[in-house]
């Protein structure tokens, strides 16, 4: 791969205004006289402060700016496709779009060299039935086989399926073997920065709402618990709803965490969501987002 002029990483960004930010002081410190001006007449803009209102966020790239504008940072070929979905993965305006151009970076040859971990990570959170296979791959009855895992997990999945989960598994450290050959799970730290987090975790929520639509109908009413609160609040009281269903989750989790050896694996889904437009105005994303998926 050609040499990069660029004196500072890209493949370390996820927000390319960000990059733009840092790019632009280390260009100015390695060289004094640098302004947004020069960079200007380098890319070929007719306006002296462009890079400066992109940084700022007050103005967008689009397909007809971005080569001038790679032109300026002196982007080798692979920086400037990553470059390209960077800035689209970056502007986009809804989830789809962002998932889109977020499997676009993944696919970087670059940047799967420099983050290894995310596109299994990704991959982990694609799919609903790696955390399924993450608790029964320690049950006592487990022989050993993708075959006896695809025929416990209902839906059904195949045993191919449920082969590359356990790789998928075993690449991130969430489970590992131990010396008589049987499985244990492990909790390393997801590594994913902020904002691709937040991205797969919608992802993945998105999968388990499809998958209760698809086996509500189907599952007998004394194996199931399905139930819904409309309610009328006052302001700020979200706050306190958030923290009782964080605490709840916290009991469940307590509750079976001596269940070392499962022997059947349920899915407990808790929603809560405004649906009023003044509840929406307020900050939603919890840390506890971020959590495990016991």
């Amino acid at each position: 791969m050609p040499k990069s002029a660029s004196p500072v990483n890209l493949f370390d960004y996820k927000d390319y205004r960000k990059f733009l930010h840092d790019w632009f002081i280390a260009a100015k410190s390695a060289r004094g006289s640098f302004s947004y001006r020069a960079f200007s007449m380098r890319a070929g803009f007719s306006s002296p402060n462009f890079l400066k209102l992109v940084m700022e966020g007050q103005r967008n790239l689009t397909e007809e700016s971005l080569p001038k504008f790679m032109q300026g940072l002196k982007l080798n070929k692979q920086e400037q496709d990553f470059f390209t979905n960077l800035v689209f993965f970056t502007q986009a305006d809804t989830h789809e779009k962002k998932d889109f151009y977020y499997k676009k970076l993944l696919q970087s040859k670059k940047y799967s060299e420099l983050k290894p971990l995310e596109k299994e990570q990704y991959n982990y959170y694609a799919t609903w039935y790696n955390p399924v296979i993450r608790e029964l791959i320690v049950s006592k009855d487990f022989d050993g086989t993708p075959e006896w895992l695809a025929s416990k997990i209902f839906p059904a999945i195949t045993p191919q399926q449920a082969a590359k989960s356990i790789e998928v598994l075993e690449k991130l450290g969430f489970i590992e073997k131990t010396a008589s050959g049987r499985y244990k799970q492990a909790s390393p730290l997801v590594t994913t920065g902020p904002e691709s987090l937040s991205l797969v975790l919608l992802n993945y929520h998105k999968n388990l709402l499809e998958l209760s639509q698809t086996i509500m109908p189907i599952t007998p009413s004394d194996t199931r618990d399905v139930s819904s609160l409309t309610l009328g609040i006052a302001k700020g009281r979200m706050a306190q709803l958030k923290k009782k269903i964080q605490e709840f989750r916290q009991e469940v989790l307590k509750l079976v965490s001596n269940d070392t050896e499962p022997e059947e694996v349920v899915l407990l889904n808790m929603q809560l969501l405004p649906v009023t437009m003044e509840g929406a105005k307020q900050p939603f994303l919890a840390p506890a987002d971020k959590a495990g998926t016991k």
